[in-house]
């Protein structure tokens, strides 16, 4: 079974609710909240699944681009958001080679998609990442620590990951603990918002 394959599954199957939540991801809500977030500022939700993060800053006024390679899950998306009666870009591709334009994204919100990128793709995922954002543009992104991957078999997000993979155009928060809630439970977690700071050379 491909990648493609499993995700077009759960989404199918409704296996992909255990990890959902009933609500907007509360750490995304707080950062609206805080007002950093211009109105009208683009936003690009890498790994939306069925939308809700998405569709949540759709109703708050921002210009929201929810991207994922499970056609089935932006099949539930779009439900959800003409049922909350929003607009949202539902885009079908792979945030290793992101069909957005270069230099048009104020921000990036990823809920769980970079922990399951493998070691290999990282260096692309971050190209990608610094090729859509505009400069001074940050990306929020939530996953795995290194206890929970072990158990769950994700790739974890670690300061040496950061590091690694961001620091030659992104200024970088701590990696703050961060418990990753779900229907299904609390993961043990990690949170880090990266800022960019320089221009892709690509």
């Amino acid at each position: 079974m491909t990648a493609n394959d499993y995700w077009d599954s759960a989404y199918r199957s409704g296996e992909f609710e255990h990890w959902e939540l009933n609500y907007p991801s509360p750490e995304l809500v707080a950062i609206v909240a805080t007002g950093i977030l211009r109105k009208n500022s683009r936003i690009l939700d890498v790994g939306c699944g069925g939308g809700l993060d998405a569709i949540f800053l759709a109703q708050f006024g921002f210009n929201v681009i929810g991207l994922d390679f499970s056609p089935v899950a932006l099949k539930i998306a779009e439900r959800r958001a003409k049922k909350a009666r929003v607009e949202v870009d539902w885009r079908l591709g792979n945030v290793l080679d992101l069909p957005v334009e270069d230099e048009t994204v104020d921000f990036v919100t990823d809920r769980g998609l970079f922990h399951v990128i493998e070691d290999v793709d990282r260096p692309k995922y971050s190209s990608e990442l610094c090729r859509v954002l505009k400069l001074q543009g940050r990306a929020l992104i939530r996953g795995a620590s290194v206890e929970s991957a072990a158990q769950d078999r994700f790739n974890p997000v670690t300061e040496e990951a950061i590091e690694k993979y961001f620091s030659s155009s992104f200024e970088s928060s701590p990696v703050f603990p961060f418990p990753l809630i779900s229907i299904a439970g609390v993961m043990d977690g990690r949170l880090v918002v990266l800022k960019k700071v320089k221009r892709s050379r690509t």
